[in-house]
């Protein structure tokens, strides 16, 4: 148990079902929502490309199960520099299990087997649900040993659909309403065309800008935007 000391244990945060956009992938949702209430399928696999939302479901769920006074753990496995495969030992006692980012480790043998052996250990534990999340489809991972590889398909997966620009808008005019500014149609426009488009850089920026109107008791003017970015 010593040397899981230096993962980095996932905080309640806020990241949650609230301000998770849910209309693309309603049928992820109802499944994870049937799940966590009465394990059925103890497996899920969840891809799609960098800033899909990914990262967020996997700690919407963490948070949701955290809040119910439920074991839960989120491994950020991009991170995986910072640790050694043995986080991965005695997982099987948490009730939820997040592994977000797979495709960190795969291709390493080590953490490979640590995987294999998870999810042996689950699969007979029967009471932890595994979400693993991956920015390519389990076909797709380069999968050294065999025996995980078909683990990996071994559950439901689902290919996140990401948002439109007409949804971002959405999701961040709603995300400033959350924090108690207004974000003016015309600078929501501006942000999606002058940042990059996932919605981690775009929130990023919403929480600066929140932070920086604030001090200087200013509205989201599309020149104020332009001054404190530096665009």
């Amino acid at each position: 148990m010593n040397q899981q000391l230096s993962l980095p244990i996932h905080q309640i945060d806020e990241h949650t079902f609230e301000n998770f956009y849910p209309n693309n992938n309603l049928l992820l949702l109802n499944s994870l929502h049937q799940n966590w209430q009465q394990i059925q399928q103890q497996f899920f696999y969840i891809w799609g490309a960098a800033g899909c939302g990914k990262s967020h479901l996997l700690c919407a769920l963490c948070n949701q199960y955290l809040n119910e006074q439920r074991a839960a753990i989120y491994v950020p496995l991009n991170k995986s520099h910072y640790f050694s495969p043995a986080v991965l030992e005695n997982l099987e006692q948490q009730e939820l299990v997040c592994l977000d980012d797979l495709q960190a480790v795969i291709g390493e043998a080590e953490w490979e087997m640590a995987l294999f052996d998870l999810f042996n250990r689950i699969k007979a534990g029967g009471r932890t649900l595994l979400l693993i999340s991956a920015t390519v489809s389990p076909s797709a991972l380069k999968v050294q040993l065999p025996d995980l590889a078909s683990r990996l398909k071994w559950g439901e997966i689902y290919q996140l659909t990401p948002l439109t620009d007409t949804q971002k808008l959405e999701v961040l005019q709603e995300n400033a309403r959350r924090r108690g500014i207004e974000l003016p149609a015309e600078t929501a426009q501006f942000l999606l065309k002058r940042l990059d488009r996932d919605m981690h850089t775009l929130l990023q920026t919403l929480a600066k800008l929140d932070k920086a109107s604030l001090q200087a008791q200013r509205n989201l003017t599309i020149p104020f935007v332009k001054e404190t970015l530096g665009l």
